[in-house]
């Protein structure tokens, strides 16, 4: 095996940084014993033969020895060592202060004796001072002895490095010294000593942070980042650099791990086991335990990493004290350590000890005991609960009882489920799987209690495909009378989006609808209820799902609302829920309340937090607060809930999209798109799409508009949501914002052919997706944007308001579009006092939102205002005028000024401040271009970034600075930055145009960035 070593450190700056300090104190002649401790392989070595090589830069005097493991220590081993190297390099004894000790050097180094020595005095004390005065000799400007693995060590060593330890601080002499800073040994005790007494100091290495392994794997294989894949085979290094090493050594050996031109890759047929480094050094530690504590020790790793060892006098056949006695000795040897939070629980140091075990048992002795450890555990914990019977599961497994094995998979996988373990219950269920078909026989029926099982985990994580393909599989094998079974599987494949596969979900639904009507059952007539009332609500037909929903829910209430009932009844208010919110927030939210309190007392954990995303999205949308949205989507990702995690990404895109910082709204569209793409959920990767449009409209991206636009539409073809959201939105969006109104109008003409098939098309025929099945705050704002260009073209505007209350859309964001559309046909009808009255509440909607929206509605109506002599069109025009130029928005600006001149309104010449001047500074002489430029100053911004904002020159910016400099008495930039932000404050985002003074909304954002959102699952 050719070795894979790492070319770089690690993760140990400070370390060295530590052991660089005491060189640099031995050449001022202030020397010191330093300890570097750690676990085996941890990478004391490494770390010390970094400093070694500093040292040896500098011209210090190097001399290195070690200890080795050994029944019968040879003494002073690691003395003789680094002597032995002194004299390799030609270095003899002979100067003055150190030719008195040639003949007790000679003892240890032949060649340095002479025939005249006799008999010389020999002791730690004498070593200990001839190494300290060789080492400290005029030659050199200091010295360095390294002395590795003193646990190892003889007593007549350890003896010696405690003189070095207590009388280098007066010479130039640093010794570093490695040991294993748990395993009982003399230099242990000495260590403890000598720290006590301040005689040496300790540097102790930690294992490495997962981020740092894959630094080093990534060193190792010679690549910038190692891919996902590879990373998981280094699951068990356990922060270990030596282990890291060896495995991806292991893995490359044995063709696991393969270089290919396109980078590393991993062969998924190939499996490395323990490399035989790690073997060797295990085999050699349990060789000295004695036979009965070998046993115990082979036991305790057949139950795992972490085990109770109360199981194993049972397992191991011993008593109790035999096992107690060799748990110590294992200790002793730094096998296993306790587990502090469990005072009957120990674990093996690392998982390689325990795999190097396990791997080194014959099959026939790890049947035998595997079978013995299961049984074990069962009498200790009868019922199994939590972990146990996974436990007892590999055990079964291990020992050779696959359908054992099985059933507790099984039972593990539907107690997950229950849980919401979903991710868990998911692996439990597939190693069910590949058990029975390992099988050569297994009891009838159970290879389908298993599939069934993993049809519903793969569905809640967002699997469909898989579902399809299983449940297709599932109904084949169904016995040709085993009707409920077979009733509730298709119920089950008519609640998996139907929203996508309309015609399949209808065939279902027939079939289970006809055997529930034949059996008259009320838990399986209950649950096609259910599932008929969710088809119904994704196809438009309001009011049937809304009677199936409340039928099934009553049927659930008359069977007690436990079981069944309570699973039947939480969907249920689900579905009352979600279409009480297309009209009715509060409603929605009782529903929704009420569901969860069912869900929560019956320990329903999926229906839980499916329940508590429904909740947080009427906080979204009735209060724009985000922090639900955000604590469901930790929980749905903790659980495995992908679905939900991907809808939640959706929502926080589209809320990203309405704030200021378009960069984090594409990126969060961007790994939405990914998400939805990775579960097959075509419609929220088409809406995704649509976000990532948005923004590129926003920025004035024409190119990348169209491309989105194209992309979304390539997802779904044909589709008249996407189309309605991809022409009358995105495109009419990216049009007002380069200010093409007519372009825009054009594109929302258009739109009203797609709005005419959502509104009046056969439903079932086509599959209607209503925006209410992904509420978002801004859902449908295709629809509020159509009635607002209607309204101010002068062509309309009725039709079309009531169009978006008809769909739901009239929430939120909307709401501001559809209040200024309204204040236009109030202003257009003489009703000036409601036309103003309406535009408030728009300026209000707006108010949580981007600046520009506001604005950008303003526009679009200062002209009716004017004429219609409502609102206050030209303050409205001038603010947004001075906000569009600071936010980049050229075209709109010159937009705003043209519409004032037009008006008969002098317009200030663009460039010109806007910014007003406080009393204080005014009084300086500060004008409102150079307030403009002071408040940018404030908030951190460089020449270049002010010059960008303000659309002057930097060195115009530069002048304006220097006035500044000047006007407020300060010495230079630095200190103009510190007067400003003393001076602003808190109050640079009152001062600031709007388009400057506010963002993103805050809350959201910094829990967005804190929670590392993009790592979701960076990742």
């Amino acid at each position: 095996m050719e070795p894979m070593l790492c070319p770089v450190l690690i993760d140990r700056r400070t370390e060295l940084r530590n052991l660089t300090s005491a060189l640099d104190a031995a050449g001022q002649g202030r020397g010191r014993a330093v300890f570097v401790t750690g676990d085996s392989g941890v990478g004391k070595s490494r770390l010390v033969r970094e400093a070694t090589a500093v040292a040896a830069e500098r011209g210090f005097f190097v001399l290195v020895g070690r200890a080795t493991e050994s029944s019968v220590p040879v003494p002073f081993r690691p003395i003789t060592e680094a002597l032995m190297g002194a004299a390799r390099a030609g270095v003899v004894p002979d100067a003055p202060g150190i030719a008195d000790y040639r003949a007790a050097l000679g003892t240890l180094v032949p060649e340095w004796s002479r025939p005249d020595d006799g008999d010389a005095e020999v002791s730690p004390v004498i070593f200990g001072e001839a190494l300290l005065r060789m080492l400290s000799l005029p030659a050199w400007p200091g010295g360095l002895l390294v002395l590795e693995d003193l646990h190892w060590a003889d007593p007549e060593t350890v003896a010696i490095v405690e003189y070095l330890s207590d009388n280098a601080s007066a010479t130039g002499v640093t010794c570093l010294i490695t040991m294993r800073g748990a395993q009982p040994s003399p230099a242990l005790d000495l260590l403890r000593s000598l720290t006590a007494r301040r005689a040496a100091s300790t540097v102790e290495l930690a294992r490495l942070s997962p981020r740092a392994v894959g630094k080093m794997a990534a060193a190792c294989l010679d690549v910038p980042e190692v891919p996902e894949e590879v990373s998981r085979l280094l699951a068990r290094c356990d922060g270990l650099p030596f282990a890291v090493e060896e495995i991806l050594a292991a893995a490359v050996s044995s063709g696991e791990l393969v270089h290919k031109p396109e980078g590393w890759q991993v062969n998924a047929d190939v499996v490395t086991g323990v490399p035989q480094s790690i073997i060797g050094s295990v085999r050699n530690r349990i060789a000295g335990l004695g036979e009965h504590a070998r046993s115990v020790i082979v036991s305790a790793a057949v139950l795992g990493r972490q085990f109770d060892w109360a199981l194993l006098p049972r397992v191991a056949e011993v008593t109790e004290s035999t096992t107690l006695d060799a748990l110590h000795q294992a200790h002793e040897v730094q096998l296993i350590e306790p587990v502090v939070a469990d005072a009957g629980a120990f674990r093996f140091r690392h998982s390689l000890t325990r795999s190097a075990i396990v791997s080194d048992l014959l099959p026939p002795e790890l049947a035998a005991r595997s079978a013995r450890a299961a049984e074990a555990v069962e009498a200790a914990h009868p019922g199994l609960p939590g972990p146990w019977c996974v436990l007892a599961a590999e055990l079964r497994a291990s020992a050779g009882q696959p359908i054992d094995a099985a059933r507790l998979l099984l039972t593990a996988g539907r107690r997950a489920l229950q849980q919401a373990a979903i991710t868990s219950g998911t692996a439990a269920l597939q190693d069910a799987r590949r058990l029975l078909a390992e099988a050569p026989e297994h009891p009838a029926g159970l290879d389908v209690d298993v599939d069934e099982a993993l049809v519903d985990t793969l569905a809640l994580s967002g699997k469909y495909e898989q579902v399809g393909l299983l449940m297709t599989d599932l109904l084949a094998r169904l016995g040709p009378s085993d009707y409920r079974r077979e009733a509730l599987m298709r119920v089950r494949a008519a609640s998996t989006r139907p929203e996508d596969n309309l015609e399949s979900a209808a065939e279902h639904l027939a079939v289970a609808s006809a055997i529930a009507e034949r059996l008259q059952e009320p838990e399986l007539a209950s649950r096609v209820d259910v599932a008929t009332a969710r088809y119904a609500l994704v196809t438009g037909e309001f009011d049937r799902a809304e009677t199936l929903a409340r039928r099934s829910l009553a049927a659930a209430e008359r069977a007690g609302l436990t079981g069944w009932a309570a699973e039947v009844a939480v969907e249920a208010l689900g579905m009352i829920g979600r279409i009480e919110r297309i009209h009715n927030l509060g409603g929605a939210r009782a529903a929704f309340e009420r569901a969860h309190k069912i869900a929560d007392k019956r320990g329903l954990g999926v229906w839980r937090i499916a329940v508590l995303h429904r909740l947080a999205t009427i906080d979204m949308l009735d209060e724009g607060q985000t922090s639900g949205l955000l604590d469901v989507r930790d929980l749905a990702h903790e659980a495995g809930l992908f679905s939900i995690a991907t809808t939640i990404d959706l929502q926080l895109a589209n809320l990203l999209s309405l704030s200021t910082d378009t960069d984090h709204a594409l990126e969060m569209a961007r790994e939405c798109e990914r998400e939805a793409r990775l579960i097959g959920s075509h419609r929220i990767e088409a809406l995704a799409l649509c976000l990532q449009g948005l923004a590129f409209g926003i920025r004035g991206d024409a190119t990348a508009v169209e491309a989105a636009a194209a992309g979304a539409e390539a997802v779904l073809p044909g589709d008249p949501e996407v189309l309605l959201t991809t022409v009358g939105q995105v495109r009419v969006v990216s049009a007002l914002f380069r200010d093409e109104v007519g372009q825009a109008m054009d594109c929302a003409t258009r739109a009203g052919e797609y709005v005419a098939q959502v509104l009046s098309a056969p439903r079932r025929a086509r599959g209607y997706y209503s925006p209410m099945q992904i509420p978002v705050v801004a859902r449908g704002r295709s629809w509020a944007v159509r009635a607002l260009l209607a309204a101010a073209s002068g062509d309309g505007g009725e039709a079309e308001i009531e169009q978006a209350e008809y769909v739901g859309a009239s929430v939120s964001w909307n709401r501001g579009c559809l209040a200024y559309a309204g204040a236009v046909l109030a202003g257009r009808a003489g009703d000036r006092e409601r036309a103003t009255s309406l535009a408030a509440d728009a300026a209000v909607a707006f108010a949580p939102f981007a600046p520009w929206w506001n604005h950008l509605a303003r526009r679009l109506v200062a002209q009716s205002a004017i004429r219609g002599g409502w609102g206050e069109p030209v303050p409205w025009l001038r603010e947004a005028a001075a906000a569009f130029e600071l936010s980049g928005h050229a075209q709109l600006a010159s937009a705003c000024r043209g519409i004032l001149r037009q008006a008969g309104v002098p317009v200030p010449r663009s460039g010109r401040g806007t910014a007003k001047v406080p009393a204080q500074l005014r009084q300086l002489g500060i004008t409102s271009r150079e307030m403009d430029v002071y408040l940018l100053v404030a908030r951190g911004y460089s020449n270049g970034q002010i010059a960008e904002q303000l659309f002057i020159s930097p060195k115009t910016v530069e002048t304006h600075v220097a006035s500044l400099v000047a006007k407020t008495g300060q010495a230079g930039r630095r200190e103009l930055v510190a007067h400003a932000a003393r001076n602003v404050g808190k109050s640079v985002n009152s001062g600031l145009p709007s388009a400057l003074g506010q963002g993103p909304p805050d809350a959201l954002m910094r829990r967005l960035r804190h929670r590392c959102w993009l790592e979701v699952t960076s990742k």
